[in-house]
């Protein structure tokens, strides 16, 4: 059983992989511009200047870590749901406990940002499908210890492993049959 799910495996990445290429061609086209305004910027309007606070360069890397690790865990989960469901409006109905699950994210930012070191931030930086946003809240408020993004990290880049090899088995079992 296991053998035979593998084989849907890399079908399933690869279609991941080809979307969150464009997702972060898009991001990275909006760096760009956005480095073209802070370097070229100044004179947009008279007598005004441009000035962007300093950010560290790491931070641009938990940045990228952390949309990958979002964007696979969602987007794993809504390929779970398209695989499973025969029409539109079951998708929907199906879908929306996972965007309340993104908007929960949201709303966990505000305790986080008044307490970044608390342990609701803690458990909700360490729960994969609250980490992309609650965990980068924590890194520009108050950066946590090394070994909390790196468990952080460890933990949600597993749960997208599980979750691709969860959907690609239902993926071969209801598009593929």
């Amino acid at each position: 059983i296991l053998f035979s799910s593998m084989r849907s495996f890399p079908l399933m990445m690869g279609k991941l992989v080809g979307v969150s290429l464009v997702a972060l061609t898009q991001l990275s086209i909006w760096g760009l511009a956005l480095l073209l305004l802070a370097m070229y910027g100044g004179g947009i309007m008279a007598g005004s200047s441009v000035n962007l606070p300093h950010v560290p360069p790491i931070l641009f890397v938990y940045f990228v870590l952390y949309f990958l690790l979002g964007y696979f865990i969602y987007a794993t989960v809504y390929a779970l749901i398209g695989s499973m469901v025969t029409t539109t409006q079951e998708g929907g109905q199906l879908a929306m406990p996972i965007v309340l699950m993104l908007v929960a994210g949201f709303y966990f930012v505000f305790p986080i940002i008044r307490s970044p070191n608390s342990s609701l931030a803690f458990w909700a930086s360490m729960f994969p499908f609250l980490a992309p946003i609650t965990m980068m809240v924590r890194i520009t408020t108050e950066t946590p210890p090394a070994w909390e993004i790196i468990l952080s990290l460890a933990i949600g880049f597993a749960t997208v492993v599980g979750l691709v090899w969860l959907a690609s088995r239902i993926y071969r079992v209801g598009m593929l049959m």
